[in-house]
Parts: structure tokens; sequence; C-alpha cells
């Protein structure tokens, strides 16, 4: 039998060898201290899937005979242990692994209040990188000196993020600006990760198990390598920049092309308070202008302009004083077609009007359902009546822990094996979500059916929620109707197109 003792000792050494590397592998950085090779990336995420997976064992065995008091503890323990150690491991790792982080923390609300502090952390800040890398990357990018470009620009940032930081400056102008400048390795991070699919899938699970991972990781995948371009973020900025410039609450930060790149984008500074701080500060009535402002951009945007700013967390918001709004981070954009917006309102009127048949005829044409696939009809239209909670009914609506809670027997995995979700529909998902999220924490309350008649119904000329409410808007800015914003496409093409009296380019 000594062979075979012989050959565990073997075995045994080869594991502690191969762990030793790839322990050694994990904590390869580059420069900007990004772990960029997939093997580092893969065994980062392996690591966090065991410890969280052991640690949920031994929680399964300690809550086997303890009372529900107990199990609650050990619960909460458990999740504040993950979340630390994720937040720190995404943190570090930028790119699409931070992202995720973002995305699951708006939306962490069954986790324990610690645990989600930890995660809310990722939507503003990060471990930054040393300036030198900062000043690398501007005079590469830039092609010289930075103080051919900046008055003066402060060393220490006001933000780190999942793709760059952000440091204040100075033109040599006067104007106070922010450059945001990319970490480098990071697209080299983000494409190894995004062979990781499945990985990042089963990271989100472990971390948040009601999150849809495999709906955010196809959303990931198709969207942020679009981010990594800041040209096209400045593009896409300018755009809203057109279409909301004067508008008296809804703000858009200008650009400056001709201080802007590849890496680097600058624009205009914006003081205010971030999300957390304004929920804290901010009386009733603060809150209720703001979830109009809100409103009004989220919905106005994507249904007069079909167009929308696809990363809707609180991050990329500052409030001001006089009840204001700026919009951040337009790297990720949706462009929606006109034919999907014309039938999804099509299902939202049958919805509002309990038109079953014609709900029916549009499951069918949007492909909730793929041809030929059975299907709950009933569950369907209670699935999508839930969704539609906030605008079907004709009454002031809440936003509620208990409505938000609902979402999990509502989203019954079991049940939504029958459904497909075409692009367009996931994207709408994560605005849905997102702004569900937000508004559930300013304690949203209104009859949001006659706000939202303003796009079921255009012909009625509703205002805008915030005209609704006293403020004096623009006509261009009560109007109704549509003034449409199509993607680039084609070679050569680098602009958007807008029709109406907001430009073209």
């Amino acid at each position: 039998m000594g062979w075979i003792s012989t050959l565990l000792a073997c075995l045994a050494l080869f594991a502690v060898a191969l762990w030793l590397v790839l322990r050694h592998l994990a904590r390869r950085r580059n420069a900007a201290g990004i772990s960029t090779s997939i093997v580092s990336r893969t065994t980062q995420v392996g690591s966090l899937l065991t410890r969280s997976f052991v640690r949920r064992f031994i929680l399964r065995l300690r809550s086997f005979r303890a009372s529900l008091e107990t199990k609650k503890r050990l619960e909460g323990q458990y999740h504040l242990q993950t979340a630390a150690e994720a937040t720190q491991m995404l943190g570090n790792m930028k790119g699409v692994m931070m992202k995720i982080g973002q995305i699951m923390s708006f939306a962490a609300d069954s986790m324990p209040e610690d645990a989600q502090k930890l995660l809310t952390g990722l939507q503003t800040s990060a471990p930054p990188m040393d300036f030198h890398l900062v000043r690398q990357v501007l005079e590469e990018d830039l092609g010289g000196d930075i103080g051919r470009f900046f008055g003066d620009i402060d060393e220490e940032p006001i933000a780190a993020a999942s793709i760059g930081q952000v440091h204040r400056a100075r033109l040599h102008d006067g104007s106070q600006v922010v450059a945001k400048v990319q970490y480098p390795g990071v697209d080299e991070a983000i494409e190894n990760d995004l062979k990781f699919s499945q990985g990042i899938a089963f990271m989100i699970n472990a971390v948040q198990k009601n999150a849809d991972a495999e709906a955010v990781v196809a959303e990931l995948k198709e969207r942020i390598v679009d981010e990594l371009d800041y040209r096209k973020e400045l593009r896409n900025q300018q755009l809203f920049y057109d279409l909301w410039g004067g508008h008296p609450y809804i703000r858009i930060p200008r650009v400056f092309p001709e201080v802007s790149a590849k890496r680097v984008l600058v624009q205009s500074y914006q003081r205010g308070l971030g999300f957390y701080d304004f929920v804290a500060q901010a009386n009733e009535r603060e809150k209720q202008l703001a979830v109009f402002v809100l409103n009004d951009f989220v919905f106005d945007s994507m249904h007069r302009f079909h167009v929308f700013n696809g990363d809707p967390h609180p991050g990329n918001y500052i409030f001001h004083e006089d009840g204001g709004i700026t919009f951040l981070d337009f790297g990720c954009i949706k462009y929606f077609a006109e034919p999907f917006m014309a039938d999804l309102m099509r299902l939202n009127r049958a919805l509002v009007e309990g038109d079953r048949a014609t709900f029916d005829q549009q499951v069918l044409k949007l492909q909730l359902i793929l041809p030929g696939r059975p299907y709950d009809s009933d569950w369907m239209w209670e699935f999508f009546c839930y969704h539609a909670g906030p605008f079907r009914l004709d009454r002031v609506f809440t936003f509620t822990p208990q409505w938000i809670e609902e979402a999990k027997t509502v989203m019954n995995p079991k049940n939504l094996t029958q459904l497909n979700l075409p692009p367009d529909l996931i994207f709408f998902n994560r605005i849905t979500f997102g702004l569900n999220a937000i508004f559930l924490k300013l304690g949203a309350s209104a009859n949001f059916h006659r706000l939202y008649r303003r796009y079921l119904y255009p012909q009625e000329g509703v205002p805008p929620s915030l005209a609704v409410h006293g403020v004096t808007l623009e006509p261009r800015f009560l109007a109704a109707d549509k003034q449409l914003v199509f993607a680039p496409s084609g070679a050569g093409r680098e602009g958007a197109v807008v029709l109406g009296d907001v430009g073209m380019e």
C-alpha cells in the first residue's frame, strides 16, 4: 500500500503547488493596480465563490437546530462577510466586475443594511490609481504636456469608478471642469472578463441570490465595450446636452471635445450632493420634486426621443439646492426603434384598458414568447400587471418595500422560464428596476397613471410631471410629440441624428 501513500502525497504536493501558483497569479497587477490576465481574474472570482460556498455550507450546519433569531443573525453575518470580500475584490478588479457590484448594490434591499452599505460604496468610489499614471494617460492621449491643456489639475481624484477616475481641473480660459481618465489596461481586463460570463453569473448569485444573473451578464456583454471609448461617450453626452439644455431642473454637463480623447473625457464641474446624502438631508417636498425630475428625464427621453442613458444608478446623479439634478455618465446609452416602442405602448395600453386580446397579441408580436412555445396566459397577464403597477390604475401609487419585495414572488424562476426577453426588453427592465429602487428610497408617491398618459395617449397633450405640479417650462419641454433620435449607422457616421427643433448633425 506504500505506493498509494506516495501517490496521495504527490497529489497533495501538486495541489499545494497549484494553489501557490494560482495565488501568485491572482495577486499580479499592472501599474494601475488592476489584474488584467484571464487567469488572474478567474482565480480571484473562483476564490471568492469557493469561500462563499464553504461559508454558506457552514451557515446551514450552524442553523440546523438554531432558533429563528439565531438563524437571522447568522444569515446577516454571512451576507456581511461576503459583501465585504466582494466589495474589496470588485473595487480592485475594476471593469466588468465593479460594474456588476454597482448594479447589484442599488437592487440589494433583501440584504442586511450593513452589507448594503458596503456594496453602495462601489457606486461612487474605488481604490484609485496614482497620479503619475493619470498624467501618463492624459499626455499620451492629448499629445503633449498636461500644462498645455489645463491651467491646473488636482492630483487627488474626487471619484474612482469601474473604468476610470475623475479629477477636478481648470482650463486656461478659467472653466472649472472635471477630467475622467481611463485606467490603463482596463480594456484588456474587460475583454478577459467577458470570456468568463458563466463564472460572472455564478458570482452574482453567490452575493445576491435574487438577482437575474444571466440577464445582467447579457446586458453587460452588449454594452460595456462601448464605454471604453470616451469619444463615443462625449458624443452621447453632447446629444443629451442638446436635448435638455435650458431645462430648469434637468441638467447635463457641457463637454469639451478639444481636451478630450479616447481615454479622456473633460466636462464642466458640477457641485452638489450625492444620492445618499440627499436622501438623508432632504425633506419630503424636496424628495418628491426629485421624483418628478427623474420621472420626466427618464420617460421623456425614452418615449419622446427614444433614447436613454443606460446606467441608472445613484452614483450618476448630483442633487442641487434648487431642486435640480445633474445626470452623469453617458458611456452606455440605448436607442429604441420606433416599431418596438409603438408595440410596447400597445401592450401597456392593453394593460391599462384591461384588453386581454390585444395584450396576448402583443406578447407574441414582441416575442415575449418564442414562436410555438406554450405559456400560461393568466400568469403572463398577472406578471405584466405587477410591473405596470405604478401606472396601470387611476389612483395614487406609493413605492413601498412591500411592493418591491413582491417582485421575488412575481419573478419566480420556474415561471420565468416561459419568458423570452428580446435585447430591447432586457435593457428596458434594467432601467425599470433601477428606477424602482431609486423611487423606493425617495418615498415616491403620486398618481403615476395620470402622468404616464402623456406617453400612453400623446393626443391628450398631458404635460410632464413637473408642469403638472406647478413648474413653469418652455414650450419645447411641454410638448408631447415625438422628436426621434436615431442610432448612428454606416461607415463614417459618428453622430446621432435628431429630428425636430433640437438640431441635426
